[in-house]
């Protein structure tokens, strides 16, 4: 790799990891707070201790996110290009969109199927 895009991705982690600690010290300390409260409404309380990782199609998003970057890779294997080029960039990053689209319209399909309704203007 470049030494410059190995030092971003470094600088990128690490702020990651700092944001995620603090976000979830941060979640900790609310649901404390709340429930040191009193507050006894039992839907709160579990919405509030709910995680991200309940989500059923959470093996659906990563599934689909991995598979169209593994796409993307295998695209730019065949696609020429110059060393110096973004082009290796805005390829991967398209695939991987595309992967995050199609979750999205899986999954809103999804929750229009469950709720019975039809979005407005169609027949």
């Amino acid at each position: 790799m470049n030494g410059h895009v190995e030092s971003i991705m470094v600088v990128g982690i690490i702020f990651f990891t700092i944001a995620y600690i603090i976000e979830t010290i941060l979640k900790y300390r609310l649901r404390s707070r709340i429930v040191a409260s009193g507050l006894t409404d039992e839907r709160v309380i579990k919405g509030l201790f709910s995680s991200k990782v309940d989500n059923k199609f959470s093996s659906l998003k990563w599934g689909l996110i991995l598979l169209f970057s593994g796409i993307g890779l295998i695209v730019l294997e065949y696609v020429p290009h110059d060393y110096e080029s973004p082009l290796p960039y805005g390829i991967e990053g398209a695939f991987i969109a595309l992967g995050f689209l199609i979750y999205f319209f899986i999954v809103n399909g999804r929750q229009l199927q469950s709720s019975g309704t039809q979005e407005p203007g169609i027949d």
